[in-house]
């Protein structure tokens, strides 16, 4: 029985020492770190990024204007050589007021792969792209340039639409609904003579 616990004591003890051992040593050293630093990506014309685009727009403009004048002129009574005139007044009095306001909203989510078509002296890359959806006859067109940096793309070779800079990004429609909601050409005549 007593040899029992003392192989038991020996067990334990090597155990504690053991752990201790291992604890004092890290294993983390210096001179691997940058096996895990993530590496940028280097990107070449013609590589492939995804655009997540998601934009909303709102505006208001209004303007008020008055405008108000008067005039008035009175003549006393002729005399000597000009007595048949009569005293007489007249008076003028204009006011105008104009009220108006626009509002416009927009939004637009999608996504829409881009091309690298240029990389610029500093790194950043130049993107362009388009997307073509067709549903029922009527055709969505989206069309997107701008500027990225490396950095700003995800592991996932994506980047938000509101990174990119000088981002040009248009929405067209066409089709028979579209050409439904234009002026035809005699509307578009007397909205501009009127």
């Amino acid at each position: 029985m007593r040899s029992r616990f003392i192989i038991l004591f020996m067990i334990l003890g090597i155990l504690i020492l053991s752990v201790y051992a291992v604890a004092s040593n890290s294993l983390w050293s210096d001179n691997f770190r940058e096996i895990y630093k993530e590496k940028e990506r280097d990107y070449k014309i013609g590589d492939i990024i995804t655009v997540i685009i998601e934009e909303n727009t709102a505006a208001v403009s209004s303007a008020n204007t008055s405008v108000s004048q008067g005039s008035s002129v009175n003549a006393g009574a002729g005399f000597g050589f000009f007595d048949f005139l009569r005293s007489f007044g007249f008076s003028y009095a204009d006011d105008d007021g104009a009220q108006g306001q626009t509002q416009r909203a927009g939004s637009i989510s999608a996504d829409i792969t881009t091309l690298v078509v240029d990389i610029l002296d500093n790194g950043n890359l130049q993107i362009e792209g388009s997307k073509v959806i067709k549903v029922n006859g009527e055709e969505q067109i989206i069309k997107l340039t701008g500027i990225v940096r490396k950095e700003d793309i995800t592991k996932e070779n994506t980047i938000p639409s509101w990174k990119i800079a000088n981002a040009n990004i248009e929405l067209e429609g066409e089709g028979f609904i579209t050409e439904k909601q234009r002026p035809n050409i005699f509307q578009r005549i007397l909205n501009w003579i009127f």
